[in-house]
């Protein structure tokens, strides 16, 4: 194995490649860790996504010494490895389509730590009626925090929290304080 840097157009795309591969680390500045992290983020909505739980079980922290959590909208705090990941087979079991429309997408990073908030506009579909393809769409607003942790894998989720978002009588969210941010 060679100790030359990879060549940039060798890097792989893949979100879950060794820090050091994928042009992310210490030495590659905040720019280069905001896209890695965007990156994870959005591979793990698209393994929501595609039903791939094999590929969402690699995203997650699995140092041995880290307790991962999560918790979805109206469910109770999930802490290990086995019941998150046990939470996602379930989901993944009982959802027949899926899709995520992020919006208000912000990312800080502190170190080897990144927080990722964000807001999960979802459409999904439970299991077909009366031999239709599909079963009804149903929409929901989520607000959520995704916490990462760098590993010399890449950047890996350590906490994921979705809580759903309120709507008035119009069906309208109520109005969020002032951004303070562009």
């Amino acid at each position: 194995m060679s100790d030359a840097p990879p060549n940039p157009s060798e890097t792989p795309d893949d979100p879950g490649a060794p820090a050091h591969r994928a042009g992310t680390g210490p030495a590659a500045g905040p720019a280069a860790d905001r896209v890695a992290v965007e990156a994870a983020n959005t591979a793990f909505y698209a393994a929501m996504e595609e039903g791939d739980f094999d590929g969402l079980k690699e995203l997650w922290l699995d140092d041995g010494a880290t307790a991962i959590s999560c918790v979805h909208p109206g469910w109770p705090v999930l802490t290990g490895r086995g019941e998150v990941l046990r939470s996602y087979a379930l989901i993944m079991a009982h959802t027949d389509y899926i899709q995520f429309f992020l919006t208000d997408l912000r990312i800080s990073l502190a170190g080897d730590t990144a927080l990722v908030t964000c807001t999960e506009n979802i459409l999904s579909g439970g299991p077909a009626e009366d031999g239709a393809e599909l079963g009804p769409l149903v929409g929901q607003l989520v607000v959520a925090t995704n916490a990462f942790r760098r590993t010399p894998e890449g950047w890996r989720i350590w906490s994921h929290h979705a809580s759903p978002v309120l709507t008035g009588p119009d069906g309208d969210p109520p109005p969020g304080p002032p951004s303070d941010q562009p």
